[in-house]
């Protein structure tokens, strides 16, 4: 049987998604763009219009003000500049977003509605299975950018503000270029985590705690130690370095987002270096990592326990535990910050209500909690 068969089945499961996810990437790429070039018109206006208003920024003229002058960031008076322009946030939420969903219905959905028995039973083996939502979900994201990126890039260049991106196209294109390898990156973290989640809902919840975890469990740890030590300072610093490390990049697509500098990507070559050497390849690493470690879970997930919020027995215990660790130190990092300074007393109190709390939540999850599958 044709591996086309896996990829027919598998678009139908997903097409309304992957159109929407296309044409919403081609929105979250201009919009912002168009509505942030208005916003610029409507400034540059009221300053021409108005130019004793702002006489006091131009030494007492600002009539004769350019609109070049007005965006330079060295002037008296400074409107914006191209970071404003590239909705950077933007599109890696719309991806976050969408990678979880695909994955979730080409994983997730198949287990709630019985149909991955269906499809075990194709003359196909899992790894087949796996790659075949894997290309469908990646081809949306990339057919997304490659219609939204350099439709972006044209407006900007086609607008009065073109001289914004005079000499920056490359760092511009470059910077379209990691927000698509975020997006797959994201996407197949989603897809293996549809190994341990038992359905939809499950699986989109271990996305999250996934996509979270690794800065996640970094802060955690920070807000304890902080609790018991007034050296907040070098505290801070141990852990921002934490957080800026390679490894943590490599390991966290998240992490790899925070720590891209857009503000002075386009200005700072030593930035802008430091970003072509970590950044790219830093998620090109996750996306090699996740489809590995997805491929191996998938292939041993058990199919008998579909519907249950963890699909793996064996390591029901591991999971329990981490769970009261995090929600414990969450409980004691809230209460001891209700005083005006850290209160260890207060944090102990909490840990010890957070780690109750979540010891009766793993229970409910992962010993007695599973779905009622569609039959």
């Amino acid at each position: 049987m044709s591996f086309n068969v896996l990829l027919k089945k598998d678009w139908k499961q997903v097409s309304l998604l992957w159109i929407l996810l296309v044409f919403l990437g081609i929105v979250a790429y201009t919009l912002p763009v168009w509505t942030q070039m208005q916003s610029f018109d409507e400034q540059v206006q009221d300053i021409q219009m108005n130019p004793d208003e702002y006489a006091e920024w131009f030494n007492g003229d600002a009539s004769n003000a350019s609109v070049e002058e007005l965006f330079n960031p060295q002037s008296s008076y400074w409107i914006g500049d191209l970071q404003t322009l590239i909705p950077y946030g933007g599109v890696i939420f719309l991806y976050i977003i969408f990678g979880f969903l695909m994955a979730s219905v080409l994983i997730g959905s198949e287990r709630n509605s019985q149909m991955s028995d269906f499809a075990m039973s194709l003359p196909f083996n899992r790894n087949q299975l796996y790659i075949s939502k894997w290309l469908i979900g990646t081809s949306g994201i990339v057919v997304s950018t490659l219609l939204g990126g350099p439709l972006m890039l044209w407006m900007i260049h086609a607008s009065r503000y073109s001289f914004l991106i005079e000499g920056h196209s490359l760092k511009v294109a470059a910077l379209v270029g990691f927000m698509l390898l975020t997006g797959i990156a994201v996407f197949s973290l989603a897809l293996w985590m549809g190994s341990f989640g038992g359905e939809a809902i499950s699986q989109v919840l271990w996305s999250v705690v996934a996509l979270l975890f690794p800065v996640g469990i970094l802060l955690l740890i920070q807000g304890s130690v902080i609790s018991f030590t007034q050296n907040t300072e070098r505290v801070y610093s141990v852990f921002e370095r934490a957080i800026e490390s390679v490894f943590l990049r490599v390991i966290s697509p998240l992490a790899n987002v925070i720590n891209v500098d857009t503000y002075n990507l386009y200005t700072d070559n030593s930035v802008w270096q430091e970003f072509l050497a970590v950044a790219p390849l830093s998620v090109l690493a996750f996306i090699v990592l996740s489809f590995g470690f997805g491929l191996l879970t998938f292939n041993r997930a058990p199919q008998e326990n579909n519907g249950r919020f963890f699909m793996f027995s064996n390591w029901l215990w591991f999971v329990h535990l981490m769970m009261v660790l995090c929600f414990a130190m969450l409980g004691g990092i809230i209460l001891a910050n209700i005083a005006y300074s850290t209160n260890s007393i207060l944090y102990v109190i909490g840990f010890l209500i957070g780690g109750f709390l979540a010891h009766l939540l793993a229970k409910r999850l992962l010993y007695r909690f599973n779905l009622q599958l569609k039959s």
